[in-house]
């Protein structure tokens, strides 16, 4: 069962847990393959957005063209953009992608394009999550009598700026931090030590003078 709690009607859940061993042996590059096999702990279908209402049966949910979430737990963080990368590859599906590694949350998502040749995917950094609070996928006033692709759109749209907004907060810490290290090797270099040395032992000589 999924851990994160999402803001989406219990008609479209699933909770279908993958097998890991049959999703990841469709990873060509070796290197890439162990890494996931390594670093994935699980992989769950969470949920599955459709277009027709009134389906009960989870069967014939997961039958229906759609948007799926889904929900991959990690033991160890790896890039997003390459999780987002080899799960697009690996289902092919329209789809939205919560990593969860320890306290932080990374979302991604997929969506193929028409022509059945590449698509548009984005993910953004991790970023701390607080597994109490709901993870909002769906605005409601936004998604009304939208298809589920176009609530895709919308979501890639927000992941988007989501994704510069977490680079932009990240750069200006590195930022902060950098310029805060150098005040402190400023005043405590051991040139400014020997000024202050310097200074006292003028300032005791004139004293002595006096």
């Amino acid at each position: 069962m999924s851990d994160g709690r999402y803001n989406i009607p219990k008609q479209y859940k699933v909770d279908k847990g993958m097998p890991l061993d049959t999703l990841f042996e469709k990873i060509d590059n070796t290197k890439c393959r162990r890494v996931f096999e390594s670093e994935v702990e699980s992989v769950e279908w969470s949920y599955h957005l459709v277009d027709k209402d009134g389906i009960t049966n989870r069967t014939a949910l997961v039958r229906e063209n759609g948007l799926s979430v889904f929900e991959i737990k990690m033991k160890r963080k790896v890039a997003p953009d390459l999780l987002t990368e080899v799960f697009a590859g690996l289902i092919r599906k329209p789809m939205v992608m919560m990593f969860l590694c320890g306290g932080e949350l990374s979302m991604g998502i997929f969506l193929p394009s028409e022509a059945g040749n590449g698509g548009r995917m984005c993910a953004t950094d991790f970023y701390p999550y607080d597994a109490e609070r709901m993870i909002n996928i769906m605005d409601y006033e936004a998604d009304r009598n939208k298809s589920a692709y176009q609530i895709g759109l919308r979501i890639l749209t927000m992941i988007r700026n989501q994704k510069r907004a977490i680079m932009i907060e990240k750069a200006y810490e590195r930022l902060s931090k950098e310029q805060e290290n150098e005040m402190l090797s400023f005043e405590f270099s051991f040139e400014n030590l020997d000024k202050i040395r310097a200074d006292a032992d003028f300032v005791q000589a004139q004293l002595k003078i006096i």
